[in-house]
């Protein structure tokens, strides 16, 4: 079986890792910083703060910015349910907003209309790794006087149609758990242009503590461990290696696959995107799950990111915060991932691509 995932760990990762454990100090320290300064070289000069994985970075992003118990956040319907818990332990409100089929990203033209008097922030998601369009995004936000917080978990190496890294300007979170392009297992990281901002998410990722037992505000266990910096860092220096590998990988697949019961993502604009995940999409639910059982026959794993549409979850329902958003729900009846990380081995690439080619649906 091919997976969508492997984690394999280096050399240079096992010495790092046991260098931190005959050092002794194993929770945040020197290697936290030291791998901080990596990622701020990485993107530019942006602040860069390692928290303990992406939904905590997202949370003390959203806490910085304002995100208060009674605001509304404006965002995304079709993500994994990471993009809203903090927004629901901070006692806010999603507010969803359907996306665009092309790209399964929050569609611009509907966010002004999910805006009200209440909107603390809006929170786009790159979806699969293909940034946002954060100029229109910006551009809206400026009109109302809020920020945008950027869901980038899926995102690091991504860049936007200018060339600028995604994390690089505004307030962006990553993550770094296990299936993602790079990893320490779990681990995430806060990035912002504003200084200000940053030392908020310093302050409040370590208990609201300046000091020993000084703490200016009640905040959160929000630290990035050692042992995670030491497996992270080596990593930073693969994001361009990594981002090029799967880019080849889905060009590959974009040239090999003509097949019309299958929808390739988008190819325009894909040199922005990381490739996170590489997602076809069927006519149906029937055909996805036949796709699905043809791809396992022929040994390739392939998943559903996501089965469920975030407005329709029936937790979300239980909240009072459903919403109808007919393009996401009709993308969670028909998305299939299947693998792209840099890793694949060229021949698997080919089988994947046979695959993909070689499926008809039954009639």
């Amino acid at each position: 079986m091919i997976p969508i995932s492997q984690v394999r760990v280096s050399g240079v990762q096992e010495r790092a890792v046991v260098e931190v454990l005959r050092s002794g100090q194993l929770a945040m320290g020197q290697r936290t910083a030291a791998l901080e300064a990596r990622f701020q070289a990485l993107l530019g000069g942006a602040h860069c703060v390692a928290v303990a994985n992406g939904t905590v970075g997202l949370t003390l992003a959203m806490v910085a910015a304002g995100v208060r118990r009674g605001s509304e956040v404006v965002t995304t319907a079709f993500s994994f349910i990471g993009t809203i818990e903090p927004v629901v332990q901070l006692g806010a409100t999603p507010v969803f907003v359907d996306v665009e089929e092309r790209t399964g990203n929050i569609d611009v033209s509907r966010v002004e209309a999910a805006m009200s008097e209440r909107t603390a922030a809006i929170v786009p998601v790159h979806l699969y790794g293909r940034p946002a369009p954060m100029a229109d995004l910006r551009e809206v936000a400026g009109r109302w006087g809020v920020p945008v917080i950027e869901d980038a978990c899926q995102a690091m190496g991504a860049r936007h149609a200018d060339g600028t890294m995604v994390g690089a300007s505004g307030i962006a979170a990553f993550s770094f758990y296990g299936s993602k392009n790079i990893t320490c297992g779990e681990g995430g990281l806060v990035t912002t242009t504003d200084p200000e901002l940053a030392e908020r998410v310093r302050l409040l990722r370590n208990h609201g503590s300046v000091a020993a037992y000084e703490h200016q505000a009640v905040g959160y266990n929000g630290r990035m461990t050692d042992m995670q910096a030491a497996l992270l860092g080596p990593e930073v220096d693969r994001v361009e290696a990594v981002t090029r590998g799967r880019r080849d990988h889905a060009r590959r697949y974009e040239e090999r696959v003509d097949n019309p019961a299958i929808e390739k993502p988008p190819w325009v604009d894909a040199d922005g995107s990381c490739w996170h995940q590489y997602t076809v999409r069927t006519r149906s639910e029937g055909e996805r799950r036949q796709l699905q059982s043809w791809a396992e026959e022929q040994g390739v794993e392939s998943r559903v990111y996501y089965p469920a549409a975030l407005s329709a979850l029936p937790v979300v329902r239980r909240l009072g915060s459903a919403r109808t958003c007919p393009t996401a729900e009709h993308l969670a009846r028909t998305v299939l991932s299947v693998p792209v990380r840099e890793s694949l081995l060229p021949e698997e690439v080919e089988r994947v691509a046979a695959m993909l080619e070689r499926w008809r649906p039954a009639p």
